[in-house]
Parts: structure tokens; sequence; C-alpha cells
């Protein structure tokens, strides 16, 4: 995996006795974020509804009231800023490797609702007994995706802390009528997932020493690319619906599009992007038990409250929708008429694994609004 990379080249043989980042946290990336539940009954308590003080704005076109991947703030007729944080826990061993990665990810969130990056700052919490070189080459990776991105990287703030937490502040720029949100679904569009799924599980099966090589690499290859291609897309398509995927899941975030539009959504698993590199595979993975336990919360919390519906899947593949992803692809809403010339653009691009992966349609008695179906097909 020496090609991803500049700074591990140049290590001495005693940067192996260094401890691994995977082993300084008890989960990885964004499988470490807050169940949605809890979320949702905690953001009841504080009131983030209309009306409450602090939180409206003439100026405030996405905000605490439709919660989205980012705030975005008008600045004038034509253009808005986009605000968001995000910072996480390590994801893989090699410093400099997470950095990247986890800079690429919080600065997603700003090619989720349409715009490009134009600022970062550094969110950092190291142990102040922790190699400091280490600690150089994850703030380098961070600066090379800011770098990639076309952003400035003006500053930051740290802390001591006993596991390492690295993100960043992004703050970017749309036109707003560019602007992807995750409730601009229409009925009858086609679903386009940009990047594979399964960079959870391999992250898990990295802390427990258990991930091959090449789907290491074939990880990091996917985590390290930003969505700044598949968001360019979204603008010349004058898409409106879309969102990244995370956390929670392509499963967790298809909801919430779904919820937001007041749609249903149908997934055609065997369409669905999968990590892959030769003979290994992510399904191996999950068989020796390394999906992520926030894949398996997401999970449960969807079947629970009914509103997926898994058709039949086997267990596994019902865990992979759910796999935590950290730097997912883009999930976008397509319409139909234009849905291979977007394909192609993606695969023209380098989103060679984008794929049509399900359909949103109109609720039914039998399948209200956020509720997410699936089966073993391809579309």
């Amino acid at each position: 995996m020496s090609s991803l990379h500049e700074v591990s080249l140049q290590r001495d043989d005693a940067s192996a006795a260094r401890p691994r980042l995977t082993q300084l946290s008890p989960g990885g990336g964004c499988a470490c974020k807050l169940p949605q539940a809890m979320l949702d009954d905690v953001l009841g308590m504080i009131g983030t509804t209309a009306g409450v003080q602090g939180s409206e704005s003439a100026n405030l076109l996405v905000g605490l009231q439709a919660p989205d991947d980012a705030a975005v703030y008008a600045i004038d007729d034509r253009r808005a800023w986009i605000v968001t944080a995000d910072f996480g826990t390590p994801v893989v061993d090699d410093p400099y490797l997470w950095g990247r990665i986890a800079a690429t990810n919080a600065l997603s969130d700003v090619y989720a609702m349409g715009g490009r990056p134009l600022l970062a700052l550094n969110l950092l919490a190291w142990p102040l007994d922790l190699d400091r070189t280490m600690l150089a080459e994850v703030l380098e990776g961070g600066r090379r995706a800011v770098v990639d991105a076309g952003a400035l990287l003006v500053g930051g703030h740290s802390i001591d802390d006993p596991t390492p937490k690295f993100g960043l502040v992004g703050i970017g720029e749309v036109e707003r009528d560019h602007l992807l949100t995750k409730g601009g679904a229409c009925n009858g569009d086609l679903l386009i997932l940009t990047k594979p799924l399964g960079v959870g599980i391999v992250s898990t099966a990295i802390k427990r020493g258990l991930a091959p090589a090449g789907l290491v690499e074939a990880a990091v290859e996917s985590m390290i690319r930003l969505n700044a291609n598949a968001a360019d897309v979204a603008r010349r398509a004058t898409l409106r619906g879309g969102t990244d995927v995370t956390g929670y899941g392509l499963l967790g975030h298809l909801h919430e599009m779904t919820k937001a539009a007041g749609l249903v959504a149908h997934l055609h698993a065997n369409s669905v992007p999968v990590l892959a590199a030769g003979a290994d595979t992510v399904a191996q993975l999950i068989v020796e038990g390394c999906a992520p336990d926030g894949s398996r919360r997401t999970l449960a919390h969807a079947l629970s409250t009914g509103w997926f519906e898994p058709g039949g899947l086997p267990d596994n593949t019902q865990l992979l929708l759910a796999d935590a992803q950290t730097s997912g692809g883009l999930l976008l809403a397509v319409p139909p008429a234009i849905v291979d010339v977007v394909l192609t653009e993606l695969h023209d691009g380098g989103d060679r694994a984008a794929a049509v992966i399900g359909q949103f349609t109109a609720p039914t008695p039998e399948h209200k609004p956020g509720t997410v179906t699936a089966s073993a097909t391809t579309i």
C-alpha cells in the first residue's frame, strides 16, 4: 500500500514499534456515531423546532428545522455558505492515511449539499504521551485532503485526550440553484450510490487483525477519494436530492432521505456495489463477526421500528446494507430520463463503482413515508 502515500516511505525500522491507532479506541470512525433514535430523543428535549430563539433566520436555508448533512446560509440571492463539522476515531493504523481519510470524510458533507469546500479547521484530540511524529503525519494527511479539495486550511483546535480523534470544520459555497438536500428526491427517481459498501466491516477487521491486505487497500482507496466528481456531476445534472453514506449505513441514510421527501424507497440488493479484492470479500469478514456494533444497532432499530422490510434478504446482506461507512459515497436521486448520462459521467470522472441500486416510489397504505424495502434482485 506504499503507493497510497509518501510519508510512510520515509520511516525507519523503529516505526514498527509504534502503537496501532485502531487499538487506542473502542470503535472506529463514523461507526462511533450516537444511534439515530438516541439523537432524535435528545434533540426533542432541547427545542430545535420553529420559533425557538437562536434557530431561525431569513437567510438560514437549511438548519435545525429539517436537519441535513450541513447548515446552509444564504449570502446573496444566488449563493450560500455550507457549514459542517465531522470528526472520529481511527479506522486504519497508518497515521497519514487516517488523517487523510478523516479529512476527506469531513469534507464530504459539503459535497453532499452540492457545494465546493472553501475553508477548513482541524479538530484534534490526542494523548500527550503518544508519538509526536505520528501526530504530524495525521495532520499532514488531513492537509493533503484539504489541498486536493481546493480549499484552505486556516486553523483548528486541539485537546489532550486518551483516545485519538481527528476531523474538520468545513465551510463551503454552493449556488442556491444547485443545492442538494435529503428531501429533494421525487417520486420515480432512481437511486445511484457512487462508492462501494464495506469499509466499516474492513475497518473492524483491521482492528482485529483479520483484514486481508487487498481489501485494506481497496477500502483505503475508496475512503481517500473525495466526492468532488460526484458533486460536480450532480450540479451539471441539476439534481435536487442527495446525501452521503456514513455512520448510519446505506439503510439509515436512505431512510433519512425517504422520510424527508415523504416517499418510499426500494433497494435492489444485488445491484449495490461492494468492496472486493480478488477472492477476498467483505462477506467473508461478516461471517467472521467483523460488522461494527454501530451497524448492528442501525439494523436492529430499522427492523424493530418497522421502517425496513428486508424481503427475505440473508442476515449478512442486511448487515452489509447497514454497514457504517467512513468517507462513503454520495447517494443521489436521479430522474430516469437522465440516469444513463449521470452514470456515464460518474464513471468517466473516476467513480467507477457508481451504480443504480433502487428507486423512490409514492407511499401506500402498507408503506408509509420513510419506509425502505429490499429484495435480492438487480435493477
